[in-house]
């Protein structure tokens, strides 16, 4: 297909890997954002790398999640290579702590489903819990291994993307909001910006929580709910923690440079971004209970994101109905890190006309929603 002028709006992780996935196929990709680069809920996710909840969900969205997650360490090492910046990939494993019986009874139902969906565990005693993390509670009864759960660092994750399109010669624009479109009958010939107009032989919608408004401008009906997430960071000493944790009050993710992120919520409240003292003061505990030393540590930051989700908790990947040349990759909700190297393969791959690897049809946007699969 010939080199196509392909705009993007949003300039997160999925629309910057989109954008990455295009640049390695020869096209030079447009990509806008009302703000700076994966400054929204890019900036502020977790980052680790985990099939339990896709297990949970089961069906296509396993198979996507599966895809993506093992596209990462390929995809994350030539980011590496080619931008001098480590996203700080690790395979980490991972934690369930168990308290008390209902915890118990909550994880077996996890380890159930992921056993079912091939996932390897097992269950450690509390001395065993003592040799992998040496800090953890002494009020723990057990704990639920995974070694399969990795984690990158977001932020540095969008550095390595940005990095790469920068030397690839994309063309961005932050800082550039979408007020409109131009439109020809069933085609998009390109989109009215707060600086002007740019033309496109296609455009992708990325936009987040915010791709619901964008829709809007067209009169297309997709609604997409912007879910707060807030977060704690630690800054300890390096080799703290070394398993990403999860509990029933936080998760708590270590760096390489000893920083603890804790998180997080889930609050509907509109594109309020601020933090509140009961959320953040129910992380605090959630982190003290796992891990006590921390309470010598310092909190060095306090912040929240807005994850989008749609009608329900898939993404929405493909064309918009009734338009030639519109396209949508949004509603990752809690899954966008873990989803980027499978949708930016994806989506790049359908744009240009080609087969995608996976079958998009259980993520079209206008698909009825869903209800988990339960095994």
């Amino acid at each position: 297909m010939k080199n196509q002028k392909i705009i993007i709006i949003g300039g997160g992780i999925i629309g910057l890997s989109i954008a990455e996935q295009l640049l390695r196929r020869g096209h030079k990709p447009v990509v806008l954002d009302k703000g700076p680069f994966a400054k929204e809920a890019s900036w502020a996710g977790a980052g680790y790398l985990d099939l339990r909840d896709a297990a949970h969900m089961g069906g296509d969205f396993l198979k996507l999640c599966r895809l993506s997650y093992d596209l990462f360490p390929h995809w994350v090492e030539r980011m590496k290579q080619d931008s001098g910046i480590d996203p700080e990939y690790l395979l980490c494993g991972s934690l369930g702590l168990v308290f008390n019986g209902e915890e118990e009874n909550v994880i077996k139902h996890i380890e159930s489903i992921t056993s079912f969906n091939g996932l390897q565990s097992e269950w450690l005693t509390p001395q065993a819990i003592r040799r992998k993390e040496g800090h953890l509670s002494d009020k723990l009864k057990a704990a639920w291994y995974l070694p399969q759960t990795c984690q990158v660092r977001s932020p540095r994750l969008a550095q390595a993307l940005l990095r790469v399109l920068e030397k690839g010669k994309a063309t961005l624009h932050e800082n550039e909001e979408v007020r409109g479109f131009i439109r020809q009958g069933d085609k998009i010939l390109g989109v009215k910006t707060s600086s002007g107009e740019i033309e496109g032989d296609q455009v992708l919608l990325a936009g987040g929580a915010w791709t619901g408004g964008l829709l809007d401008i067209l009169g297309i009906p997709l609604p997409m709910k912007p879910i707060r997430g807030q977060v704690v960071l630690f800054k300890a000493e390096p080799g703290l923690l070394r398993h990403v944790l999860f509990s029933s009050t936080a998760y708590l993710v270590p760096r390489l440079d000893g920083r603890i992120y804790v998180g997080s919520t889930q609050e509907e409240v509109g594109f309020d971004k601020s933090t509140t003292k009961e959320a953040i003061e129910k992380l605090t505990q959630g982190a003290y209970r796992a891990l006590p030393i921390l309470e010598k540590a310092e909190v060095e930051a306090t912040w929240s994101g807005l994850r989008p989700k749609g009608v329900d908790e898939l993404p929405s990947l493909g064309k918009i109905p009734g338009l030639e040349n519109l396209w949508i990759a949004s509603g990752h909700f809690t899954h966008g890190i873990l989803l980027s190297a499978g949708t930016g393969h994806l989506m790049a791959q359908a744009l240009l006309g080609e087969k995608p690897d996976l079958d998009l049809g259980s993520f079209a946007p206008d698909r009825k929603p869903v209800q988990p699969h339960l095994v």
